[in-house]
């Protein structure tokens, strides 16, 4: 059974953050996520490992800045496609039959011409790098996530739907005036309509700064302008800075209170991002079970 037949089936659980447990397990602040990974595969599969007991179906790779262009800042030569690849083998490694292991893509931290200097070739080949990655390594689906310029996540659903997998395109959204919009002021419609057009299977929201219970609206709004499958990853509160650092207060209890109503709204795949822990998740975890029962 793949991905989408089991999101067919019935609503499943993601896995929660990744950047901030790597930060709790001792991984400086100033070195490359990705390449820190590779160098401790134990600390990885720990994480993975314990998302998966607390009750996720599907984990992400360690990869959401793995692409040329954030690599290159970090002065790491290693092949995006190489390091997709090993970096979904230690995953695929801690998941059992029925669980699923999806490669992580994250934005670039460039522009597109004409607001940028990269061309929209540019683009598709530092994505279809990573994916090829994780093709390789045998990854049951791509996410494209944190996305905030709608043309950047196309070429990224494209480039990853060449490669047969289910796809996944997620956006980050904020509370506006006019109801929700990323940085770049992409709306969830507009949104949804661009990236069935280039190819997504599932339609997604993560981190940004609204909570579990207010994604409902989004919920409804994926699902007009026609999103087959809805993911839904809200950090775990809004971003606080504390002594110059970023929390994230919402406790799991918090969290969980606002999954039954994102279910009953639609959505067939609810993680945590930013701030969430393997108890967050497990909260998720029993809710989603027991809607499912």
């Amino acid at each position: 059974m793949n991905l989408l037949e089991a999101l067919q089936r019935g609503p499943l659980v993601c896995d929660g953050a990744m950047g901030t447990m790597l930060q709790q397990r001792g991984m400086p602040s100033d070195v490359c996520p990705e390449l820190w990974g590779m160098e401790h595969p134990e600390i990885i599969s720990e994480i993975h490992r314990e998302y998966l007991n607390a009750g996720a179906d599907a984990i992400l790779t360690n990869t959401f800045g793995g692409n040329y262009f954030k690599l290159k800042k970090y002065g790491v030569d290693t092949p995006a496609s190489e390091i997709a690849r090993q970096l979904a083998t230690i995953s695929l490694d801690t998941t059992t039959s029925g669980q699923f292991v999806l490669g992580d893509i994250g934005p670039t931290g460039e522009f597109m011409q004409p607001l940028g200097l990269v061309s929209e070739a540019e683009f598709f080949q530092a994505f279809a790098d990573q994916c090829q990655g994780f093709l390789e390594a045998g990854a049951d689906g791509i996410i494209i996530e944190t996305m905030m310029d709608l043309n950047e996540a196309m070429v990224a659903v494209r480039a990853a739907k060449e490669t047969g997998l289910p796809v996944i395109g997620s956006m980050s959204y904020n509370p506006d005036p006019k109801g929700f919009r990323t940085m770049m002021g992409v709306g969830p419609k507009e949104a949804t309509e661009g990236l069935l057009e280039a190819g997504a299977d599932v339609i997604g929201a993560n981190c940004g700064s609204i909570l579990m219970e207010q994604m409902v609206t989004l919920v409804e709004q994926f699902a007009d302008a026609g999103a087959p499958y809805v993911l839904l990853e809200a950090n775990a509160g809004i971003p606080q800075i504390v002594e110059g650092e970023t929390v994230f207060s919402q406790t799991p209890e918090q969290m969980a209170e606002g999954v039954l109503a994102v279910l009953q709204a639609g959505a067939r795949f609810i993680g945590g991002c930013c701030g969430t822990t393997p108890e967050h998740i497990r909260l998720i975890a029993e809710i989603v079970k027991g809607y499912n029962s």
